[in-house]
């Protein structure tokens, strides 16, 4: 049996048919029902992050085969977190795992990720998926995930003012994380359709365009990576206030436009990325319908058609394109 895979290689992206998989100890195949297209999956399509191998980060599927020592696992339905690390250096045993200094990211860095038919992941990084979840809501976890980590960052409560730039999936997750703790947040965005997702949940926004430059913002959490929109929270940000980056921008040089960062300087602004986060918590928070997930979906695509979608501009924009094999 093949195991059909997307495989990105020297620039290109193709289907290909792989070897079946086969666990070793401590590890597991999940059969993949739904893959969730990230901005990680965009970049490397648009051949912005380097990378090699078969990418998707956000994964649903059923355990297919263990090692007999983890046979409990079979036919569970799970998500996978994609963040691998070793479990024992300083950063793991301080409860650290994201700065492992030997990590491994599923579908982006040293191990392949779900855009495929099987996966093969640590019994460690399963997620347990409850029966009344679908698979549908159950491949946000991991950008919820992100948001939870991203409102760990700095101090939500009490801050006056709280701006989300962007409107794309991962934006609007953190939007409904973030004014749980408070209740200012406002997003800024360009899609009118898509803002008419925060009119639903009671969430502040507007067109970003009109919105004022006016350096007053506590907190701006910019979830696009566009330069455009890094750019602007340096306008919105107040001085000694708090940018949240939760997706690495482009800079742009050679002959491009560079990003200015004298205002960041002068106003002695703090600086904060922010990466993956909590997967079980996430899938409890979804779990609850303590988030709304279902509203997010967009179109749905089989495996064969993602080598024509990958490099697409608009992927890492509005709702999530969800991916089945």
């Amino acid at each position: 049996m093949s195991n059909r895979s997307l495989v990105v290689q020297g620039g290109s992206v193709s289907l290909e048919a792989r070897p079946s998989l086969q666990p070793v100890s401590g590890q597991v195949v999940v059969q993949v029902s739904r893959v969730g297209l990230s901005h990680l999956d965009a970049a490397i399509g648009q051949g912005r992050m380097e990378f090699e191998g078969v990418p998707g980060q956000e994964i649903v599927g059923k355990v297919a085969a263990t090692d007999p020592e983890d046979s409990g696992w079979l036919s569970r339905r799970v998500v996978v977190d994609p963040l691998l690390a070793c479990g024992s250096c300083q950063w793991c045993i301080a409860g650290l795992r994201e700065h492992c200094g030997q990590r491994r990211i599923i579908g982006r860095e040293q191990a392949d990720g779900g855009l495929a038919e099987q996966v093969l992941v640590p019994v460690s990084s399963l997620v347990p998926v409850p029966d009344h979840v679908d698979d549908d809501s159950a491949v946000f976890a991991v950008p919820v995930a992100r948001a939870i980590q991203a409102s760990r960052q700095v101090r939500i409560e009490g801050k006056t003012y709280v701006t989300i730039v962007g409107d794309n999936a991962l934006a609007l997750l953190t939007a409904q994380v973030l004014v749980r703790l408070n209740a200012s947040v406002r997003v800024l965005g360009v899609h009118r359709e898509l803002m008419d997702r925060c009119e639903r949940w009671g969430i502040r926004h507007r067109h970003r365009d009109e919105a004022g430059h006016r350096a007053d913002q506590d907190i701006v959490v910019e979830c696009t990576g566009g330069q455009a929109e890094v750019v602007a929270t340096l306008g919105f940000v107040r001085p000694r206030g708090t940018i949240i980056q939760m997706v690495a921008p482009q800079i742009v040089g050679a002959g491009g436009t560079l990003l200015d960062l004298r205002r960041l300087v002068d106003g002695e602004v703090r600086l904060i990325g922010s990466s993956f986060g909590p997967v079980a918590e996430a899938m409890d928070l979804i779990a609850t319908d303590g988030i709304d997930v279902v509203s997010l979906v967009g179109v749905r695509r089989r495996l064969e058609d993602v080598p024509g979608i990958l490099g697409d501009p608009q992927l890492a924009t509005g709702r999530k394109v969800l991916i089945s094999p």
